[in-house]
């Protein structure tokens, strides 16, 4: 009866613990691409969804993909490191036509943030960031969706 007890009470005390989570530095985070024949936008929301909808090549699709704890973390980690104080609004190189562009936006609260890069102006970091973000999108695994994302 003793054992019975104490494993009760244990099982009854690791069930109560407390888990920690972790809430990201964002309400929304969107990164949107576009070149001549490639247009889509990645889209994170403080959950663990993220959205995909691609414009072009047609046909146009939207998909997600659901985020496990180490995502979440490593996504959270690449989102803290974009400090927008540091940047211009926009970055534009009207010297160019057809440049690929993109844009990145971050929403928290009633605060909004957003970087606009259009050529090759803007400083190497921005193109570094972005090209981290195609890579992480890279290893989810993104499911088609029912309807339109927004």
């Amino acid at each position: 009866m003793k054992y019975i007890s104490l494993s009760f009470l244990a099982i009854t005390f690791l069930s109560c613990s407390k888990t920690e989570k972790t809430e990201l530095p964002f309400d929304t985070f969107e990164y949107s691409f576009s070149a001549q024949a490639l247009d889509y936008s990645i889209k994170f929301n403080n959950s663990d969804t993220v959205y995909f909808i691609k414009r072009r090549p047609e046909p146009a699709a939207n998909s997600y993909a659901i985020l496990d704890d180490k995502q979440k973390d490593s996504l959270k980690a690449l989102v803290q490191k974009l400090d927008f104080a540091k940047y211009k609004a926009a970055y534009n190189d009207n010297a160019i036509m057809d440049a690929s562009t993109f844009t990145l936006t971050k929403t928290k609260g009633s605060t909004e943030n957003s970087v606009h890069v259009y050529g090759t102006k803007a400083p190497e970091e921005l193109y570094i960031y972005a090209a981290k973000l195609n890579q992480y999108s890279k290893h989810l695994d993104f499911k088609p969706c029912l309807g339109t994302v927004k």
